[in-house]
């Protein structure tokens, strides 16, 4: 009975898998490593952050065509950052939202394993604040960025499926806004190289 019950179980996986739809849209925890070096008024910060979150995500192909849009939009929270060696003070930290959007290449491995491949860009909003005794800094930098990104789509029946993957992405244009306590405050384009890692892992919907 048991390995009647399997087999049935293997048998809608299996038919399911050659039946599912390419296209899906689903939910994804996210954990990020960022690291950077910003360049603010002639000086040199070396800046590393630690980011959890969730992301809105899907891809979407056109009939059956292997290359489709995909897309992602979602927020996440600090919970390590570093400046200049200095751990900062991240509990109070606002949200740092993205949205990303790319091209994606899609090769199936197996009957119900297939990789994606993608690179786009990404706009992404951080907001840091900066205290030592009397003195208080906010720091919000908008930040557009190349994205790339592998991902393992699992499906698991026509419409589900496990999505797990890793990006990376490298900043090309941030613009930033500087105020502190002492009243100074400027807003120019900030000189910001580095990368961020990200992994991922979520469930998705075929449609």
């Amino acid at each position: 009975m048991k390995k009647t019950l399997i087999a049935c179980m293997i048998i809608l996986l299996v038919s399911g898998a050659l039946f599912a739809s390419s296209s899906w849209i689903g939910g994804q925890g996210v954990v990020s490593y960022q690291k950077n070096t910003t360049t603010v008024l002639a000086a040199e910060q070396e800046n590393t952050t630690t980011l959890a979150g969730l992301n809105l995500a899907g891809t979407i192909y056109p009939g059956d065509m292997p290359l489709g849009i995909g897309f992602q939009v979602g927020a996440s929270k600090i919970f390590k950052a570093t400046n200049d060696s200095t751990e900062l003070e991240w509990e109070d930290y606002p949200l740092t939202w993205n949205g990303g959007v790319m091209a994606k290449f899609r090769a199936n491995m197996t009957e119900m394993i297939a990789l994606e491949l993608g690179a786009g860009l990404m706009y992404e909003r951080t907001i840091t604040t900066y205290d030592f005794g009397p003195y208080e800094s906010n720091t919000t930098l908008n930040t557009l960025s190349m994205l790339t990104a592998a991902d393992v789509v699992i499906h698991l029946s026509d419409s589900l499926a496990l999505i797990g993957g890793v990006g990376l992405s490298f900043p090309l244009t941030t613009k930033g806004t500087y105020e502190d306590n002492l009243n100074i405050s400027y807003e120019e384009e900030f000189d910001v190289k580095g990368y961020t890692l990200s992994g991922k892992v979520g469930v998705g919907f075929g449609f």
